[in-house]
């Protein structure tokens, strides 16, 4: 099996979250989760994305998504979450939000996290026991790999991995590589993030604080991708908010 180079994807590929307000199941019977799916399908065409892997859950739904442009990715998770919250409160007769928040983006630099992604999202249900093997699952993409055919078929993926044997690759992973969790405490996410990037530069917190290119960077991805306010970033990379502002206005 020939080894998988750690190039640099960009940022077109992202692990997205969704969950329900207050934790609710609001994928609780079998033609809710195909209704989430087909709006899934249906939508995906009209802001040129494509999806990768997903899994949904009683409560939550992870998706990987290739896209672009990451404003057409908000756009497509705003009309989808809308059309089933549509739906899901005429079937349930409920009035009100049915999403917690909008949702959470987690970007995929590499392939090597591309491929430990895939597997993470796969691993759900035999992480919440609800299953023992991810094969025995039925609402996610898994099988759909060890087929080889449906998302797996993607050309994105052919020309990344190859033609791979997906369960001989998945067995070679680490299961407890970490991944943007819907649970995630905002600290724990943070450190995270720093350590991700830390990986992906090749350097550690203090070089990237002296570096004014990776440092934009960072401060960028924190912000528009997590959401974390610029008091919050300033505070948790220990800098002034003066020298924070130094960097935004260059």
């Amino acid at each position: 099996m020939p080894r998988i180079a750690r190039s640099s994807l960009g940022t077109s590929f992202f692990h997205v979250i969704v969950q329900g307000i207050n934790k609710e199941y609001i994928f609780n019977k079998e033609e809710y989760i195909h209704k989430y799916l087909e709006l899934i399908n249906k939508n995906k065409e009209s802001y040129n994305l494509q999806i990768l892997a997903y899994c949904i859950m009683n409560n939550h739904a992870h998706l990987l998504i290739y896209s672009e442009d990451y404003k057409e990715l908000s756009k497509f998770m705003h009309k989808t979450n809308c059309m089933y919250a549509q739906y899901y409160n005429n079937s349930e007769n409920r009035v009100g939000v049915l999403f917690r928040n909008r949702y959470a983006s987690e970007p995929i630099y590499k392939e090597d996290y591309l491929l430990n992604c895939i597997n993470y999202i796969h691993m759900n249900p035999v992480k919440a026991n609800m299953v023992s093997k991810c094969s025995e699952y039925k609402y996610s993409s898994y099988n759909q790999y060890i087929k080889n055919e449906g998302v797996a078929k993607n050309n994105i993926l052919i020309k990344i991995f190859g033609n791979q044997n997906w369960k001989e690759l998945f067995g070679l992973l680490d299961n407890n590589i970490m991944f943007e969790d819907i649970e995630l405490e905002k600290e724990k996410l943070f450190n995270l993030v720093i350590n991700q990037f830390e990986n992906e530069s090749n350097k550690n917190l203090e070089e990237i604080l002296k570096d004014k290119i990776l440092l934009r960077k960072l401060i960028d991805i924190l912000k528009e991708n997590y959401k974390f306010s610029y008091t919050q970033i300033a505070k948790e990379i220990n800098i002034s908010r003066g020298k924070l502002q130094y960097f935004l206005k260059k």
